[in-house]
């Protein structure tokens, strides 16, 4: 009865003060999902992908017209999602992070910068602070914010309770064989119903037949493991304030479909023959014109309307006489804004907005924002900008977590706007923010922009317009758009009336604060490239060469030329390598290159190599910004992104001897302080003289270096206890049998 009393109290009551349970939170992140792609959002003409899940959520919920991704491209903006901080601060700029700097053209005249692949899983994410609260997380779907792509650290390093992690060298599972059990039966595609179609696309329809591992349900619908990890992580855990991170592989290319029946219908609404061939389909036709990209929307939607059903449908445990749905949050949004496709053949079309995907124009920043949830106003919508940098503080809001500067966050707290209380976003000083900051240093689009009140600022830095690099010549590189409507003039969406020299003041004080927030956020900026157009026959000559390459232990330099007719070296450091082809079963996949370091005295510069590094190379800056590397490296064009590895360019690259000088010392140490707690050492003593061994070679054995390495590496991680065993660099890779 006492049981009973309280539970009528809490209910009826709350205002007595009694702490209602906390709220669930789905944050489902969808991959390329355009701002006009959403039936219900669309502005110009008839709607012509069907989203009645999305549809039905804008109406139950709250829409925020002006939300923004923190980047143009994936892997940024989930880490900066997870992180709560700009790229510019993350240091995650694209998503091709972890390799040597190196030109696209041999004439392209910026080099984008080296950057990490993914966060380092000693920076704080979302889960790992929403354990303070008491919240059971899980990531489901794609991640991409790890080291290299499918690599360390996992979602269970960054504090998920449940995700995905690569076991024994095998395939991605998940660490929860209740939820899924690649021993169980056919139906584990880890991509699930998006999996690539091999050899094309029309050659994989799913079916109703038993053995189908996309087998269609009764609704005719493939099958789709992650829309059912998803609902069975919510089923088994909503006994507990959850936050599930869902991130569905839709609408990210391959542009295709295993729902024959969607495709078809999708035809015939667009009026186009059902395809013969997977060649490319309706080459040049403006707007929603694809019928494949049309169909995996529809199967977006569809997934997105399962998970929201069943939390409608179920009852809470925690919350008695109520759905889970009353109690949850559930929030749509996406990494950035719609791919527009090739000319070959279209995929979406985010017009009115300017660009898609990999630009930086509001058709590859702007994207969806839905949120549902307690407190949220039902088909309201919201037009004050917002960043998906913003859910971190408002989930620590939600959760009942208070402020922690020690989180360096960029985002703000948002949840007076989501509950509409509010048009205003407050920083943590107390000030209203009216501004919003994009660092993109890439070659489709390298920008730096700023958003501020109604202005938008596009400082284009000289690479990346309509796939031509002849098309910088004629370039404004500074553009200023009213994107918003205020006293002054109308909205222009589509950011073609360039104001910058209209609004000077305007645009020279944006330009300054880009400056600071740049100055403060320590970005690297792209490199001058010295076979680049425009490189005068002075800056050419006043380049310093490279002179000379030396190690000695675990110490490693170069020289240069210097002197009064050669420029400064500015700055300089260290890029190393712990993985390369030879090195792991793999063969490379993982070669991440990771930055140390460096001393610049006259006329050269010098680094400590760090313990199993196995390659290096230095890269400095002279005082006109040019790129000087310790040893050539080829284009773009010349060697491919993903045909070879970086270190397979070296001629030096001070191959093994100085990383493997740096792991025996660190090992030697690992033993004195073991012997000290009276710990068994006989395997690290062992690794170590097969390492000594290796050291003292005069010629490079590749292979016996790397299995030296990689044994030592393994010895000393297994000494838990020590400062040695934690070391950075023999744990980046920690999983075996792969290292």
């Amino acid at each position: 009865m006492k049981v009973n009393l309280l539970i009528i109290s809490i209910l009826l009551f709350p205002s007595l003060g009694i702490a209602l349970p906390k709220p669930n939170i789905v944050h489902i992140m969808v991959d390329d999902l355009g701002w006009q792609d959403i039936a219900s959002h669309k502005i110009d003409g008839d709607a012509v992908y069907e989203t009645p899940n999305l549809d039905r959520l804008t109406r139950m919920g709250r829409r925020f017209t002006e939300a923004y991704s923190p980047s143009p491209v994936c892997a940024p903006s989930r880490v900066s999602f997870l992180r709560g901080q700009y790229p510019a601060n993350t240091g995650v700029y694209s998503v091709t992070g972890g390799q040597l700097p190196r030109p696209h053209q041999s004439k392209i005249p910026l080099i984008p910068p080296h950057y990490l692949y993914g966060l380092p899983v000693e920076e704080p994410m979302i889960p790992e602070v929403l354990k303070r609260a008491g919240y059971f997380s899980g990531h489901v779907g794609k991640w991409h914010a790890g080291g290299k792509h499918r690599g360390y650290p996992f979602p269970t390093d960054q504090g998920f309770d449940f995700g995905f992690l690569e076991k024994n060298g095998g395939p991605l599972i998940y660490n929860d064989s209740e939820l899924w059990n690649p021993q169980d039966g056919r139906k584990n595609s880890f991509g699930g119903a998006w999996q690539p179609i091999v050899p094309h696309r029309l050659a994989g329809f799913a079916t109703d037949s038993p053995d189908d591992p996309f087998q269609l349900d009764t609704d005719g619908r493939p099958f789709d493991k992650p829309t059912e990890l998803a609902v069975g992580f919510i089923r088994k855990h909503k006994d507990k304030p959850f936050f599930l991170n869902f991130c569905p592989f839709w609408v990210h290319g391959p542009i295709a479909t295993r729902d024959k029946k969607r495709l078809e219908y999708y035809c015939k609404k667009m009026g186009v023959p059902f395809p013969s061939d997977p060649g490319s389909l309706n080459a040049g036709v403006p707007g929603h014109s694809n019928p494949y990209y049309a169909s995996m929307v529809d199967s977006l939607d569809w997934s997105i309307g399962k998970v929201v059903t069943y939390l409608e449908q179920t009852n809470d445990p925690r919350n008695p006489g109520h759905k889970l749905i009353d109690n949850t949050y559930v929030i749509i949004d996406s990494d950035n804004g719609g791919w527009k496709g090739s000319q070959h053949e279209p995929v979406t079309d985010n017009r009115p907005l300017r660009g898609g995907k990999m630009n930086n124009y509001e058709g590859g920043l702007r994207i969806p924002f839905i949120i549902r949830g307690p407190k949220v106003p039902a088909g309201s919508t919201c037009d004050t900008p917002i960043n998906l940098i913003d859910l971190y503080p408002t989930f620590m809001e939600m959760t009942g977590l208070p402020a922690d500067p020690t989180l360096k966050l960029d985002g703000c707290n948002i949840l007076p706007l989501i509950e509409g209380k509010s048009d205003q976003v407050i920083r943590a000083d107390g000030k209203v923010r009216d501004t919003l900051f994009w660092f993109y240093p890439m070659e489709s689009h390298m920008a730096v922009v700023m958003r501020q009140d109604g202005w938008k600022l596009v400082n284009n830095l000289g690479v990346g317009y309509g796939g031509k690099w002849s098309d910088v010549e004629n370039k404004e590189l500074v553009e200023l758009f009213r994107i918003k409507k205020d006293d002054q003039g109308s909205a222009d969406l589509a950011e073609q009336k360039n104001l910058a020299d209209q609004f000077p003041d305007i645009r020279d004080a944006m330009l300054k604060e880009m400056d600071e927030f740049l100055s403060n956020a320590k970005v690297s900026m792209p490199y001058r490239n010295i076979n680049g157009p425009k490189v005068t026959q002075a800056e050419k000559q006043a380049h310093p060469q490279i002179l000379h390459l030396g190690t000695d232990k675990d110490q490693v330099w170069a020289t240069f030329e210097s002197g009064k007719n050669k420029t400064t070296i500015r700055e300089a450091h260290l890029l190393y390598t712990l993985n390369p082809q030879e090195f792991d079963k793999t063969r490379g996949h993982r070669e991440e290159w990771l930055k140390a370091p460096a001393r610049i005295s006259d006329g050269k510069v010098e680094a400590s190599m760090p313990p199993g590094a196995t390659h290096a190379v230095f890269c400095m800056r002279d005082e006109n910004g040019f790129l000087i590397t310790s040893e050539p490296l080829p284009d773009f064009q010349e060697a491919p992104y993903g045909s070879s590895k970086d270190s397979s360019f070296l001629t030096n690259g001070y191959a093994y001897k100085p990383g493997i000088y740096a792991l025996i010392e660190l090992g030697k140490a690992a033993i004195s302080n073991a012997k000290k707690q009276k710990l068994r050492v006989s395997g690290l003593q062992n690794a170590l003289k097969t390492a000594e061994k290796q050291y003292q070679k005069e010629k490079i054995e590749v292979i016996e270096c790397s299995d030296a390495i990689r044994s030592l590496r393994s010895e000393i991680r297994k000494l838990k206890n020590l400062p040695q065993s934690r070391h950075y660099t023999i744990n980046r890779f920690p999983a075996e049998p792969l290292f």
